[in-house]
């Protein structure tokens, strides 16, 4: 693993149990980087016994890194716009985005002749826009420090080939992989 000492890293979509955000976040901490994770909710699934993201928080802490949990809409570009603010006041950089955060196939597994708008539109602002929105803001951040930064925009298998009944989610990381090719 490398050294990330002196890194600051901020991860999407970072709240749950057995989550990839989480194991990232986890990793990120062992090689060293302060650790910044998002969610859209402080706690994430049916089981009240976790903490969602101050459990993640306790984790990272108790590997001897600085670790801060901002609840925030990725779709929303203030929310966005506020969590890098959040995080720059905090420890006064960013160097590594992880664009974890996804919406799953849920309502819109159905053929694409009934597939409802409002699914469509929830898993492309989650999925596309909001990889967009958090890129666009941490970009600026990077620049700035001119010392440039890595940005990881997390897809799918499902952004490389369609599936029948998955064609929002589907399109999402197509758009997710398109995006970051063009970043």
């Amino acid at each position: 693993m490398y050294n990330l000492h002196g890194k600051v890293a901020l991860v999407t979509g970072a709240g749950g149990r057995n989550g990839i955000g989480r194991a990232i976040a986890l990793r990120l901490a062992a090689a060293g980087a302060d650790v910044v994770v998002n969610d859209i909710t402080p706690r994430r699934g049916a089981d009240s016994s976790w903490a969602g993201l101050d459990a993640v928080v306790r984790e990272i802490e108790g590997m001897g890194r600085q670790a801060r949990a901002i609840v925030a809409d990725v779709a929303n570009a203030e929310q966005v716009e506020a969590m890098v603010q959040e995080t720059l006041d905090r420890f006064g950089q960013i160097d590594i985005l992880v664009n974890n955060a996804g919406a799953l196939a849920g309502r819109d597994r159905v053929p694409v002749v009934e597939l409802e708008e409002e699914a469509w539109d929830r898993i492309q602002n989650v999925n596309a826009k909001g990889t967009f929105l958090c890129c666009r803001a941490v970009a600026r951040v990077m620049i700035d420090q001119n010392w440039g930064g890595k940005i990881i925009n997390m897809s799918s298998v499902s952004g490389k080939k369609g599936v029948a009944r998955f064609a929002a989610y589907c399109a999402s990381k197509f758009a997710v992989i398109g995006f970051t090719q063009a970043l």
